[in-house]
């Protein structure tokens, strides 16, 4: 079941990823890595473990005026952060800002709001519909394993429920042999 559990969250991860380079950002991957730190670093500090997302969004689900808003990153944080070349996340920066997925402020960059809500939502809310089938395959498949024997104190090619006589061993021989 295990070996399934780990089929089905890469299945999950791969698919995601196909459908964000497919959708999204004509299949360049490492701006996809770019973005996706960027508009998570952006608003880490927005959720902390444990917060609520009604404490930061308003009624229509935006960041609230009140809220500290994003947190724009400088290149050298993202250059450290994805681990990829100075010179690669700077090209990627100005193709996802030509794009209009990001903006350049004096502070650093910010994913660009203007972009994101239109395109995002049904994707969004797709990727959301696809993640919880795969929870729930998940729940299953683990419960599954709950309820059966361990296959690893079963006796090789025997019945778990039929414990295995032991072989005799053969008898030893006076030089140690068999």
């Amino acid at each position: 079941a295990f070996v399934m559990a780990a089929f089905v969250v890469n299945r999950h991860l791969v698919d995601h990823m196909l459908r964000v380079g497919r959708e999204l950002m004509v299949d360049d991957y490492e701006a996809l890595l770019v973005w996706g730190v960027l508009a998570h670093q952006n608003i880490a500090h927005l959720l902390p473990p444990g917060a609520l997302p009604s404490a930061i969004l308003d009624d229509r689900g935006l960041f609230g005026a009140d809220s500290r808003g994003l947190r724009p990153l400088r290149l050298r944080d993202l250059v450290q952060i994805t681990r990829l070349p100075r010179e690669t996340v700077r090209r990627k920066l100005a193709r996802l800002a030509e794009q209009r997925w990001i903006e350049h402020t004096p502070q650093g960059w910010v994913s660009s709001g203007a972009r994101l809500e239109p395109t995002l939502r049904e994707f969004t809310r797709e990727t959301v519909r696809r993640f919880l089938a795969t929870a729930n395959e998940l729940s299953r498949l683990l419960g599954d394993a709950d309820r059966e024997p361990d296959v690893r104190s079963r006796p090789a090619g025997g019945d778990p429920a039929r414990p295995q006589s032991p072989r005799a061993a053969p008898p030893r021989t006076r030089s140690g042999g068999r």
